[in-house]
């Protein structure tokens, strides 16, 4: 395993496998945005990247890999062969990607790192048709991070699908008086300092445009009612969201308290139904 600085992760491993079922069913919306990749794929001239001439294996590059599940839906939608480049910070999540890859059988690389490590990633793994990815990750970036991904991307004439961003979007039924003090401050927390929070699909957006890029934005939203996965989504959804409004307004304080103590009482009762806006951007390269 490749090995470079590995800051601390801000998102734990349960959340991620709390959201798998509610990302899937959203990602369904991006498909057109793969049909679009594939033919790209199709259309490059023969050669395409004198440094891999002759290959046929997809190579993606997953920036964030968390537990594997961006993988794990998107490699069945990819043409095969695949060999899947796992880069994350963290290692414990990085070697359970890994393990559930290898046990499908999948050609994997892990690299411990973070995605300031993409441009040479990237020139140690050429191929004729490749790819960059993630999943709800643009937001957590600094504004600089995601001119410096939009950059990357354009000067190595990669594609990318960066998917599941969330875009501040969120419509709670049945609603409560509290929603946009709470809601708002969860917001204002995603923005602390210089992170893109919700305004990273537009930056990202952007940033790919302004170097070239050709770029396609669809909504991949969150629709939670009464699934099976959706009480435990709830829940967690509703808690970290008044914990992180508390952390960045404490004055908020115990009007969060008795917002989420009414909303988990209406999620136990299964009265609670809620849209969470997300995007899923696909950038290609200019084919000459």
């Amino acid at each position: 395993m490749t090995n470079h600085s590995a800051p601390h992760r801000p998102v734990a491993g349960d959340w991620l496998a709390l959201r798998e079922p509610a990302d899937a069913a959203a990602r369904e919306d991006s498909l057109p945005l793969i049909a679009r990749l594939v033919r790209h794929w199709e259309e490059l001239p023969p050669g395409g990247d004198p440094g891999a001439a002759g290959t046929e294996t997809v190579v993606v590059v997953d920036l964030g890999a968390g537990t594997g599940a961006n993988r794990a839906w998107l490699a069945r939608h990819l043409p095969s062969p695949q060999r899947w480049v796992l880069l994350d910070h963290d290692r414990e999540l990085l070697e359970q990607a890994v393990a559930a890859a290898r046990e499908e059988g999948a050609d994997v690389v892990p690299v411990l790192a973070g995605i300031e490590e993409l441009g040479r990633v990237l020139s140690e793994h050429p191929a004729a048709r490749r790819l960059v990815t993630c999943s709800a990750l643009l937001d957590l970036l600094t504004r600089e991070q995601v001119r410096e991904l939009a950059r990357v991307l354009a000067e190595e004439s990669v594609p990318a699908l960066l998917a599941l961003t969330v875009d501040g979007e969120v419509l709670i039924d049945p609603p409560h008086h509290l929603d946009p003090s709470v809601l708002g401050a969860f917001e204002d927390h995603q923005h602390r300092g210089e992170l893109a929070g919700t305004e990273a699909v537009r930056l990202a957006a952007e940033a790919l445009r302004e170097h070239g890029m050709v770029v396609d934005v669809t909504p991949t939203p969150w629709w939670i009612s009464d699934q099976p996965w959706a009480r435990p989504l709830l829940e967690r959804f509703l808690t970290d969201r008044a914990d992180a409004a508390v952390e960045h307004r404490p004055d908020l304080t115990a009007e969060a308290h008795a917002w989420l103590r009414t909303r988990l009482v209406d999620c136990a009762r299964g009265r609670l139904r809620a849209t969470v806006g997300h995007a899923d951007v696909l950038a290609l390269p200019s084919v000459s």
